[in-house]
């Protein structure tokens, strides 16, 4: 596809700051073809002849930019310099006076001029500073890249055209620049943290870290890179290094409200709960408006304490910081009316709202209150709602278990015999090897401490299936060929599980890391159709069950139940798939390894 003149200059910009001195000049002179008196083009190409040495040439294409755009400062400033450096002091101060024509005061003592000068000048830094604060951000790209090439040893303009392009969203760009900025100030413990911010926001964690420790190592009282330092560990797993950087930061800043808010989320997630509370009830007091997540999580520390009044009015509070959690916070508190056996209660505040969610826990709580045909009634009055709320098929399955009868519900009563199990050995012949560099690549997507069904491991925050590599869009192949197997086996059950199986396969994934201890609690996937897990790498198994998967047809929140169950203590490459309404958990283990498994919804559409 053809370039347009303002495409082909900011590739011949971008090539310039990459040092691609051949492809700038071939974009300018591009541009100059069609368009000859263009003031950019002339000016970049002057700047980029004068690095070359053609001093002449440089300052014919500085003349044209100045007729052209006489408006720019910048223009101006190139032009005199390069007369100044050639000792053409005659011809600087004319151009001085026909500048100060078109409005500018540049303020050049020709007398006082150093040549050898590595440095910019007061008024040159003060310029590009007064550009970048307004925000002008053209003209300080343009001025900041000059003055890289007239000082390309000095830090100062590196730093601003790297700060720059980041607020422009040009972050790759950004990095090359900030990079050469630490280079030239290796003492700086600011430009260090800079680099930090950028790796961070390009996803490269390990990088990041490694320079917010270099930041910290340079000026240990930065409480802000102790902060991002303790951000950086905390999404790498590193738990205990991440408390230590928290707690630094707020050593330094005590009102450090973030700083205590995180590690309040994170000693809550380590079952430190006092040193919990106290951080989180910090960062509240502090800014007792900015942070629902703080409300959320010691709402959920007091439940735990049985402070139910207490838990439910930090629930009200993120509610009215963050109104589209409504619906979850509607389901703490009717978490807490349930745990205290206030099932009435509950019920009633599970009626007030008209969502999937609540109508499901409703008939948890019906449940408990023994109200067993209303439940039925419910499931029946609801089906064209809830045909395919996976909740309610979890509670509809456990009771036709329990009662014996089966409910209007039909989505699949008996889900614990859909579960099939595979492995990918099946399908590739170099499986072990595919396995380890998956692996290896895996480590280096992006994830998070997830705080929810998954203790002392990681998961990860993209869907892996999303933008796939070519390993990634293999295993979604194996998966594929593996769904048809699996579709094939059932696909003569009468259940709507079976007899609406999603007409595509849109499937979604995330990969899981858990630590020693590591462990998911029971949930299911509420969002899914069928969900599956492929294992990469596994602990060994005992008779104490560890690291292995349990399928239970109730739930931890059903009281007086005893279900059907199932345990499999996985092999490495074995892939179970299963109805997405089944209970799952995994136990936790002593070894002290990673155990790695991919998960994944086929999503219906």
């Amino acid at each position: 596809m053809k370039l347009n003149i303002k495409e082909m200059l900011q590739k011949g910009v971008s090539a310039h700051k990459e040092g691609k001195v051949q492809d700038a000049e071939n974009f300018y002179r591009a541009i100059l073809q069609t368009e000859p008196l263009h003031p950019d083009a002339n000016h970049n190409l002057g700047v980029l002849e004068l690095s070359l040495g053609k001093v002449d040439e440089a300052i014919k294409f500085f003349k044209i930019a100045i007729k052209v755009k006489p408006e720019i400062e910048q223009f101006w400033i190139s032009y005199i310099n390069t007369l100044i450096k050639e000792k053409r002091l005659k011809d600087a101060k004319e151009a001085i006076e026909q500048s100060k024509k078109h409005g500018f005061s540049l303020k050049i003592d020709i007398s006082e001029i150093n040549q050898t000068s590595s440095t910019p000048s007061d008024e040159e830094i003060n310029n590009v500073l007064e550009l970048y604060q307004k925000k002008e951000y053209e003209d300080t790209e343009r001025q900041a890249l000059y003055l890289t090439e007239r000082f390309p040893k000095h830090p100062f303009a590196w730093r601003v055209l790297g700060a720059l392009l980041k607020e422009t969203g040009r972050l790759d760009e950004s990095l090359v620049a900030i990079q050469k900025s630490t280079e030239l100030s290796p003492e700086d413990a600011i430009a260090h943290y800079n680099l930090g911010i950028t790796y961070r926001e390009l996803g490269h964690l390990e990088e990041a870290v490694v320079s917010y420790i270099r930041s910290v190592s340079l000026n240990p009282d930065y409480a802000e890179a102790h902060y991002n330092l303790g951000n950086g560990l905390l999404e790498l797993g590193r738990l205990d290094e991440a408390v230590k950087s928290y707690n630094q930061a707020i050593m330094i800043k005590s009102d450090y409200a973030e700083a205590h808010n995180n590690l309040g989320i994170l000693l809550k997630d380590l079952g430190r709960l006092e040193e919990a509370e106290k951080n989180l009830r910090k960062a509240i007091s502090l800014q007792p408006d900015n942070f629902s997540d703080a409300y959320d999580h010691l709402g959920s520390i007091l439940q735990e304490k049985k402070s139910f009044d207490e838990a439910e009015d930090c629930y009200k509070k993120c509610i009215s910081l963050e109104p589209n959690k409504t619906t979850f916070m509607t389901m703490s508190r009717g978490s807490i009316l349930f745990r205290e056996g206030l099932f009435e209660q509950a019920l009633n505040l599970f009626d007030t709202y008209d969502n999937a969610t609540a109508r499901a826990c409703a008939l948890e709580s019906l449940y408990a209150l023994g109200r067993i045909d209303e439940i039925y009634k419910r499931i029946k009055q609801n089906i064209n709602l809830d045909g395919e709320n996976l909740r309610v098929a979890a509670i509809s399955a456990f009771l036709t278990e329990q009662q014996k009868k089966n409910t209007d519900h039909n989505f699949c009563n008996n889900p614990i015999d859909f579960i099939h199990y595979g492995n990918i050995s099946y399908h590739l012949e170099e499986s072990n090897s595919f396995i380890s560099s998956l692996i290896d690549e895996l480590r280096t997507v992006k994830t998070k401490w997830e705080l929810h069904t998954t203790q002392n491991g990681f998961q990860a925050v993209i869907d892996i299936f999303k933008n796939p590599s070519k390993k990634i869009d293999l295993l979604k192949s194996v998966i594929i060929d593996e769904l048809d197997i699996y579709y094939s086996k059932f696909k003569n059950e009468s259940c709507n599980y079976i007899k609406q199986w999603p007409s595509e396969k849109k499937i979604a994934g995330w990969h899981v890391i858990l630590k020693k201890q590591g462990h998911q609690t029971s949930h299911i996937h509420p969002s899914g159709w069928l969900s599956g897990v492929i294992y990469l790498k596994v602990v060994p198994s005992n008779e104490n069950n560890e690291g292995a998967i349990e399928f239970r047809m109730d739930s931890p929140q059903y009281p007086n139940h005893d279900s059907s169950k199932k345990i499999y203590q996985p092999k490495v490459g074995d892939m179970i798939f299963f109805p997405s309404s089944l209970h799952h958990r995994t136990f936790p283990f002593t070894t002290d390894v990673d155990r790695i498994c991919i998960s994944f919804d086929l999503i219906p559409i």
